[in-house]
């Protein structure tokens, strides 16, 4: 890779650590400075929660990036040659591409398979040995999976708000007659009750999709003020979704699976168990010191939209009420010892501070128009810290991320960048000043020019406790890499 000559001299020791003016004791190693001098290691520190920004365009490395960086969050031992951590933090990644089915397989120069030796080569002078990472693959329920491996993960729709049936639907829950109608079910069965007639039905916070189908087909107001022709899309729209495997709970059992049960091919048992289901918990994907990985490339944009927005609002919700927890055994004296261990098992049932983590965010943060997810992940950026939640994200449009997002990023790390547009995005929103001088050969290079002659698996990393922007070279992974043309 290319060396580059800066001024002034970043440091004259051995080691940089970013992210905070601490000495922290837990760290990721990120890689090595590309700097003309001496090999300097650089760290990335964990001991405060981040938010984290990786750029470049497609094949510069910045899924290669992403991917080091979530292996140091992993690994089995505290201790490694990829990082230092104490195993109290969760992350989870929302994979869009499905570049990370992989991550769970380790490199190996003596590998059968031809491409893990390959990628085992890029490990060679950098001192780092294949450690073993505790990394779990979660393949959509009704999604066909490359491993046996994979554990399948479904999604309670009662975590829908009436916002996402909308955006599911494609209509305006406001302004469209059908979003209108869908609307107005889901405000009876969760927040008001309704009638149909001779029956009342309370309302039900954690509902099932049968509930609002049965809402639309029943309530008396519902069949009074909408034509038949406007509830039977509706309805028709829900049964679609009903049917779909991922979603639970499910009240009643579909068709396929009573045919299933006639041929002898599940149990009643079987049936029990699909009735009961109420999506994957945020305990059994948010493990501490483990990585979850969602593959969410074989579903449609809609239903990615609304699955990473519920996701990330409940995650908040469930991390606020933790972290409240954890703050007051810290803070109030006059407890008891007997409400101190009431506290820590709430506490214990909780989830842990997390890194979440989407892989180009350009598809759903689009920064032209405002939608459900830029609220929520603004709210996220803003507000996570204070909760023990750290956000990363990956895109090849810089541009194309909300700018209100972008002010709370700590640390960007950017890869080639050829756009004009992207370049002057990334020069504005630089988090460190930049170096007085850079030169490749005989040659001054200007900042645009710096990023368009960058190599692949090189970047520009720019920290808000750093002294200034600097070039690095990216550690080599321990996982596969499945980011590669065939």
């Amino acid at each position: 890779m290319k060396k580059f000559t800066v001024k002034p001299r970043l440091t004259h020791g051995r080691r940089i650590l970013i992210g905070n003016q601490d000495e922290g004791k837990e760290y990721v190693f990120l890689g090595r400075l590309a700097e003309a001098g001496q090999l300097v290691r650089v760290d990335f520190d964990l001991s405060i929660p981040h938010v984290v920004a990786i750029f470049g365009k497609r094949g510069s490395g910045k899924s290669y990036t992403l991917g080091s960086f979530l292996e140091g969050l992993c690994t089995r031992k505290t201790e490694t040659t990829i990082s230092a951590i104490t195993k109290t933090r969760a992350s989870l990644l929302f994979d869009t591409l499905g570049i990370f089915q992989w991550s769970d397989v380790p490199l190996s120069q003596n590998s059968p398979q031809k491409l893990l030796q390959e990628q085992s080569l890029a490990q060679r002078g950098w001192e780092i040995q294949n450690e073993s990472l505790d990394v779990q693959i979660w393949a959509p329920r009704g999604t066909t999976s490359s491993s046996r491996q994979h554990k399948e993960f479904t999604i309670n729709c009662a975590d829908f708000t009436a916002s996402d049936w909308g955006y599911l639907f494609g209509v305006d829950i406001l302004q469209d007659r059908m979003g209108q109608l869908l609307n107005d079910a889901y405000e009876k069965v969760v927040n008001e009750g309704w009638s149909d007639g001779s029956s009342t039905y309370p309302p039900k916070p954690r509902y099932a999709i049968e509930d609002l189908i049965e809402c639309v087909q029943g309530d008396t107001e519902i069949l009074n003020n909408y034509h038949s022709e406007t509830r039977r899309a509706v309805f028709q729209q829900l049964s679609v979704y009903w049917r779909n495997p991922l979603f639970q709970p499910k009240r009643k059992i579909p068709v396929a699976l009573k045919s299933l049960l006639e041929k002898g091919e599940v149990s009643e048992q079987d049936l029990k168990a699909y009735e009961s289901l109420e999506g994957t918990s945020l305990n059994e994907l948010l493990k501490p010191g483990h990585l979850s990985i969602l593959l969410l490339h074989k579903m449609s944009d809609e239903l990615r939209f609304v699955l990473i927005v519920s996701l990330i609002r409940k995650i908040m919700q469930a991390r606020i009420e933790t972290s409240e927890m954890e703050k007051n055994l810290k803070i109030l004296p006059y407890l008891t010892d007997e409400e101190r261990s009431a506290i820590k098992e709430k506490i214990n049932q909780g989830i842990p501070p997390t890194w979440i983590v989407a892989d180009e965010a350009q598809n759903f943060l689009p920064s032209e128009h405002i939608t459900t997810a830029t609220d929520v992940l603004i709210r996220l950026v803003r507000e996570g810290r204070n909760f023990g939640l750290s956000f990363m994200l990956t895109t090849q449009q810089p541009s194309a991320i909300d700018q209100r997002i972008l002010a709370q990023v700590d640390t960007l790390i950017v890869h080639k960048l050829t756009v004009q547009g992207d370049i002057e995005y990334i020069r504005r929103n630089l988090k460190s000043a930049l170096p007085e001088e850079v030169k490749y050969g005989n040659n001054i290079l200007s900042f645009d020019d710096l990023l368009r002659t960058l190599d692949t698996g090189q970047a520009i990393v720019s920290n808000t406790e750093a002294d200034r922007t600097f070039i690095m070279d990216v550690r080599p992974r321990v996982s596969v890499h499945g980011g590669f043309g065939l």
